[in-house]
C-alpha cells in the first residue's frame, strides 16, 4: 500500500507540473488579446514548468507514457499556439497601426500576413509528432526545440512591450520583422539542425565544455539584460549549435 502511494506520487509530481505549463500556456493566450507583456510573461512561466517536470521525472525516477504525451500536448499550446497568437497581435498592430480591422475586409496580401502568424504552430506541431515517433537516444535536438522558439516570440513581445526606446519599438512591431521571426523559427524547429541539450548527466568540464561555454554567458548576459535578454540568448544558442555541427567531434563534447 505505501509503495503504491510512493509510485503514485512519484509520477503525479512531474505532470502536475506539466498542467501547470498547460495551464501557463491558456492563460497566454487568453492575455494576448488585452495584454502582450503579461501573455509573453505567461510562456516564459510556461517554460519554467516545462523544464522543472523534465527535472523533477528525473529525480523522482518517473518517467511514463503519459508523461511524455501530456507534456507534447502541453507545449503545443504553450510554445506553438499561444506564441502564434501572440505573433498574430503584434503583427496585426503593425499591419494596421494598432486600429481594428475586420477579417471579412482584408484584403488577400492581409490574409496572408496574418496567418503567417500561426506557422509556428503548425511546425511546432510537425516537429512534436516527429518527436513523439523517434526512439533516438541522442543526447542532441534534431531542429530547434518548440519550447526555445515559443519563447524567442514571447520575448520578443515582452521587448517590444517594455522597451523605452522608439527605435526598438518600431524594429520589432514591423510586419516584415515578425513575418520573418515567424518563417525562420517554423523552418528551424523541423530543420536536420543537431542542437545540443542543456541537460547534464555530470558536471565534469570536458563532458559539457559546449553547456558550460553556452550557459555561463547566458546566465551573466539574463542577470545584466534581465528577460530583455532572451531573444539574444537564443540566437546565442542556434549559432553555437551550428558551430557545433561544424566541429569534428561530438555534440555532446
Amino acid at each position: 500500500m505505501v509503495n503504491s502511494l510512493i509510485k503514485s506520487f512519484k509520477t503525479s509530481v512531474p505532470n502536475i507540473i506539466t498542467m501547470l505549463n498547460l495551464l501557463s500556456g491558456c492563460m497566454a493566450i487568453l492575455l494576448s488579446f488585452q495584454d502582450i507583456m503579461f501573455a509573453g510573461l505567461m510562456v516564459m512561466l510556461a517554460g519554467v514548468f516545462d523544464f522543472a517536470d523534465g527535472l523533477a521525472a528525473r529525480i523522482l525516477g518517473s518517467y511514463s507514457e503519459i508523461g511524455r504525451e501530456l507534456d507534447s500536448l502541453a507545449d503545443i499550446v504553450s510554445f506553438g499556439v499561444a506564441p502564434s497568437f501572440i505573433l498574430f497581435h503584434l503583427i496585426s498592430s503593425a499591419l494596421f497601426e494598432g486600429l481594428p480591422f475586420s477579417v471579412f475586409l482584408l484584403t488577400g496580401t492581409e490574409a496572408v500576413i496574418l496567418a503567417g502568424a500561426f506557422l509556428p504552430v503548425v511546425f511546432a506541431a510537425l516537429r512534436l509528432a516527429r518527436y513523439n515517433l523517434s526512439d533516438s537516444k541522442e543526447d542532441v535536438f534534431r531542429g530547434l526545440p518548440s519550447p526555445a522558439a515559443g519563447i524567442f516570440i514571447a520575448s520578443v513581445a515582452y521587448k517590444g512591450a517594455t522597451t523605452g526606446s522608439v527605435l526598438m519599438q518600431d524594429l520589432i512591431i514591423n510586419t516584415g520583422v515578425l513575418v520573418a521571426i515567424s518563417i525562420t523559427l517554423s523552418i528551424l524547429m523541423v530543420s536536420p539542425l543537431r542542437m545540443f541539450s542543456i541537460k547534464f548527466r555530470n558536471f565534469r568540464f570536458a563532458d559539457n565544455k559546449i553547456r558550460y561555454t553556452f550557459l555561463l554567458p547566458s546566465a551573466l548576459t539574463l542577470v545584466y539584460w534581465g528577460l530583455a535578454a532572451i531573444p539574444a540568448i537564443i540566437i546565442y544558442y542556434i549559432f553555437l549549435s551550428v558551430i557545433v555541427n561544424l566541429l569534428p567531434q561530438k555534440t555532446g563534447d
